[in-house]
This record gives structure tokens, C-alpha cells and sequence, in this order.
């Protein structure tokens, strides 16, 4: 298996359709198993080989996380949606005077003002 980014992704390629997704879970897993050990091991110091690992690993969680969210098409995210935001009313609003408006709107500040 992979050890660096670029080799998971060839291997990624080539075996996709010979290899189930838990295999592929089974060798992430093994991964961040021989990672942790790296990390156990020599807290310090990064080798070529701990970066290489940690490259596959990225490869392997983007790869399952496309196949488990799989990508929309264009025309299914960009669909439009061309309803009304309101509904038109019912009734058409009744006319009033401007001494009613008055009234009513001195009617709404004593309401409120209690």
C-alpha cells in the first residue's frame, strides 16, 4: 500500500473497483495506527516517511468522504426557485379617512403606552 500521497492516489486509481470501501477503511485505519506509533515513538521529529503517511491518509479520508457524499450536479445546486415570497391578500385593504388613520393610530400608542 501507499506511503505517500501521490502513491494512494495511483493506488486509489487502480483498485477502486477490485476493493470494497471497508477495505479501504480497514488500511485508513492502519494508517493512523502506524502514524500514532510514529508519534509515540519520536515526538519531535518529523521524518519523510511520518509526512508520506500522513499524505495518504488525507488521500484516503478525501476519497471515502466523496464516496459517501456524492457530488451534485449543476443543475441539481443551481436550480432556481422562482415562487412568490408572499402571497398576494385575499381582500383588498379598506380605504380610510385621515381622521380614521388618526384615531387608530392614537389608539395603538395609548396601547402600547400602558
Amino acid at each position: 500500500m501507499a506511503t505517500n500521497g501521490e502513491s494512494a492516489r495511483q493506488w486509489l486509481e487502480q483498485n477502486r473497483e477490485q476493493v470494497s470501501e471497508e477495505r479501504i477503511l480497514q488500511i485508513r485505519n492502519n494508517l493512523v495506527k502506524k502514524i500514532d506509533q510514529m508519534v509515540d515513538a519520536d515526538n519531535m521529529n518529523v521524518s519523510d516517511e511520518h509526512q508520506g503517511l500522513l499524505e495518504a491518509l488525507d488521500v484516503m479520508d478525501a476519497w471515502l468522504q466523496e464516496r459517501a457524499s456524492p457530488r451534485e450536479t449543476a443543475t441539481e445546486t443551481s436550480a432556481l426557485d422562482y415562487s412568490p415570497l408572499i402571497q398576494e391578500p385575499s381582500e383588498t385593504a379598506p380605504k380610510l379617512t385621515q381622521e380614521e388613520k388618526q384615531r387608530r393610530f392614537q389608539n395603538l400608542l395609548k396601547a402600547t403606552k400602558k
